[in-house]
């Protein structure tokens, strides 16, 4: 079954999707009080598709890396066995600064990402895999310079363990992302939208109507 079919075949009964990743999916500060991408993706599942037995949760955390994604699933993911985990990470992962110390070299990335899709799948849940957004024009080299390698990992991963993967990266890409940027690499309130637009039509559920339609995305 294809992944995407996979996603949309577990439509048929309330579907308890959570979200788990760093800053970006915890959706703190960088919004200035508007709605992160997983408020947004709430309201468009469980009014506007009128879906009010979904629930929705988010257990993400600023900073964290996979190896520290790792360490907190049992607490933040494999208690709920959730039917569909949405998961990004990469941006801490990648800081190849050393007075940071927060550096996971790609292939412990990628060994963090398979075993928390085999746990979600040993309990026969569903992972949807999302690349990172990126640093904004370049800049914080020791992120933006090696972010690339590890989304390449994330698009390699989804293709060899069939998840679904979403591609903030690639769309981010065609549009002038300064206007989407609250700092160097955390979206802002047109940020969260547009992530939330791209995984709600990547995942067939539609987009935003103007009940959630509340920013501007410049093209």
């Amino acid at each position: 079954m294809p992944p995407i079919q996979a996603i949309q075949s577990r439509l048929a009964r309330p579907v308890t999707w959570l979200f788990y990743g760093d800053s970006i999916t915890h959706g703190i500060v960088h919004t200035f009080g508007a709605r992160s991408f997983s408020e947004h993706f709430t309201e468009r599942v469980r009014f506007e598709l009128d879906r009010p037995d979904d629930v929705v949760i988010n257990t993400a955390f600023s900073g964290y890396t996979t190896r520290q994604l790792l360490q907190h699933f049992p607490a933040r993911v494999a208690r709920f066995k959730p039917d569909i985990v949405l998961l990004m990470a990469a941006l801490n992962d990648c800081n190849h600064d050393p007075a940071d110390g927060q550096l996971v070299p790609l292939d412990e990335f990628r060994a963090n990402l398979l075993t928390m899709i085999e746990a979600v799948r040993d309990w026969g849940g569903e992972v949807v895999l999302q690349t990172s957004t990126p640093v904004l024009g370049g800049l914080m080299p020791a992120r933006s310079l090696h972010l690339p390698a590890y989304n390449d990992c994330v698009r390699a991963l989804a293709t060899e363990t069939g998840a679904t993967l979403v591609d903030h990266a690639g769309v981010w890409e065609r549009h002038d992302n300064g206007w989407l940027h609250a700092d160097v690499y955390h979206p802002n309130a047109h940020g969260h939208l547009l992530i939330a637009r791209t995984l709600l039509d990547a995942l067939g559920l539609g987009l935003p109507t103007a009940t959630t339609e509340r920013f501007f995305i410049p093209g």
